[in-house]
């Protein structure tokens, strides 16, 4: 699982379809699906609140199987080019998560990408379905409850915390959306990308995927890689990984990332953990776990995993997460209340609603295998001996929700995505989410890939990295021409 990026800020037919054809042929990555007619144009007014930009719908088969069933309108918004050139047309962006509302943070990653790049392309978010307005899918347990779940058993022989908190999970989404479950997954939202695209009368795609919105554009471009005219994928998930083996890789970047915070806080003299943050920190960790602080009216206590939680957000978005280091020292002093308003904002959207539905959903649709509660506390408790700090969240954060997962199975599979043109791979040294060797991965993956190195730290480049000039240039560049830059390129 990737993460959600931006969380808690306060985070496909024939060419001649997409010309103006009447149907158009949906590949699929292993059977022949029904033509679906093409969506008409949207129709573009102004959003509600905003002077810049422009909302609309896109209408997409709920089941590609079946086109002439149920349907449901995607929500789409753009910000138009604002220089004086011609434009090049629409670059199209899926923010993570998965879940995460693309028309809520247009503003955000609009505002975070070079200006070379705004000049020339409107900027396109959307809500996947599933997600935002996009027929939200509700179901699960709370945030807050997601947010404190322990990492580890409370005693040995019983299972990660995570099997019994999300136990029924697909029955509850089920039984939230009949008609949608079972159809929020990453091919069918592949399959909607492309009905996007020809909304927009756009040839072929542009495209920008963060996190979990590499998957995506790596799906897209197996399905449709004629229709890509260029991709950049920042904050690679491999696509055909099992999300045990994500965890595995995950566990020591974040205990790397957790040691670079240490290291920098302790060269400041107003360090808030004082000295030797890393002993305040496993202090407080141990007093958690031994006796959780209480939460807020109706919350669950503030435990060690509302603290792994707060720092995995913190980690990938210090950018956006600055009040870190003062929530840990009011954890110290006995008032958990800001560790858990940052940890809270891990699994809701910008609006507040749960993001859990959608997020395990696409999480556990996608997943190549599956792993029994038995497996995954094996693997929490083999990972926090060697990596103590986070090792077990890392497995909890990864496939909780899908420990004994019984809703239906749509895995994306690696693939080459031959005949696409070149994709550009962005991969950040010190990334806690998604390893630089998922980049390296994904990169050798596709046919057409080129890796670029971000080294930095962080959650991708572009959410912790915006006006890096290095970075800037490439993409720029890469997005205007398709031109990528030569092997072994790093920005440092």
């Amino acid at each position: 699982m990737s993460a959600p990026v931006l969380i808690a800020l306060g985070v496909t037919a024939v060419l001649a379809a997409a010309c103006g054809g009447s149907t158009a042929t949906v590949a699929s990555t292993s059977t022949s699906l029904p033509p679906v007619p093409a969506p008409p144009p949207i129709r573009w007014a102004p959003c509600p609140a905003s002077t810049t930009e422009q909302c609309g719908t896109v209408p997409v088969p709920v089941d590609y199987a079946h086109p002439g069933g149920p349907s449901l309108s995607l929500a789409v918004a753009e910000i138009p080019a604002s220089g004086p050139g011609a434009p090049l047309g629409d670059l199209v962006f899926n923010p993570g998560g998965p879940g995460e509302s693309g028309v809520g943070l247009l503003p955000v990653i609009a505002g975070s990408l070079p200006k070379a790049v705004t000049d020339r392309f409107a900027i396109v978010g959307f809500d996947e379905r599933g997600t935002g307005a996009s027929s939200r899918l509700s179901c699960g347990p709370s945030p807050a409850a997601a947010a404190a779940v322990d990492p580890l058993p409370a005693r040995a022989g019983a299972t990660l915390p995570a099997a019994a908190l999300y136990r029924g999970m697909a029955a509850s989404c089920a039984a939230a959306d009949p008609g949608l479950a079972g159809h929020v997954d990453t091919l069918d939202a592949a399959r909607d990308l492309d009905r996007i695209r020809q909304a927009l009368g756009q040839a072929k795609l542009t495209f920008l995927g963060l996190s979990y919105g590499t998957l995506l554009g790596a799906a897209y471009a197996q399905l449709y890689p004629t229709h890509v005219r260029a991709m950049v994928l920042d904050g690679a998930v491999v696509p055909g990984m099992s999300l045990a083996a994500d965890a595995t890789a995950e566990a020591p970047a974040l205990e790397a990332s957790l040691a670079h915070f240490f290291a920098t806080c302790a060269a400041q003299p107003s360090c808030a953990l004082g000295p030797d943050p890393a002993a305040t920190w496993d202090a407080l960790a141990r007093s958690l776990a031994a006796h959780p602080l209480p939460g807020s009216t109706g919350n669950p206590p503030v435990t060690v995993g509302t603290l792994d939680t707060a720092t995995l957000y913190y980690l990938s978005v210090p950018r956006f997460a600055g009040g870190y280091p003062a929530a840990l020292e009011s954890a110290i002093h006995e008032n958990g209340g800001p560790l858990a308003s940052m940890a809270l904002g891990f699994f809701t959207d910008l609006d507040g609603s749960s993001l859990l539905g959608p997020l395990w959903s696409y999480t556990c649709e996608d997943a190549v295998a599956p792993t029994g509660a038995a497996a995954a506390t094996r693997l929490a408790l083999q990972l926090q001996q060697r990596y103590p700090r986070l090792g077990a969240e890392a497995v909890t954060y990864n496939l909780g929700g899908c420990i004994g997962w019984s809703g239906p199975s749509h895995p994306v599979r690696a693939g080459r995505a031959a005949g696409a043109p070149p994709i550009l791979v962005v991969g950040n040294k010190g990334d806690p989410n998604t390893p630089f060797s998922g980049a390296v991965q994904l990169a050798h993956q596709l046919s057409s890939g080129h890796l670029v190195e971000w080294d930095g730290w962080g959650h991708t480049w572009l959410l912790n990295g915006p006006g890096d000039t290095c970075m800037d240039s490439i993409v720029t560049a890469y997005l205007d021409t398709v031109a990528v830059p030569r092997p072994g390129t790093v920005c440092p």
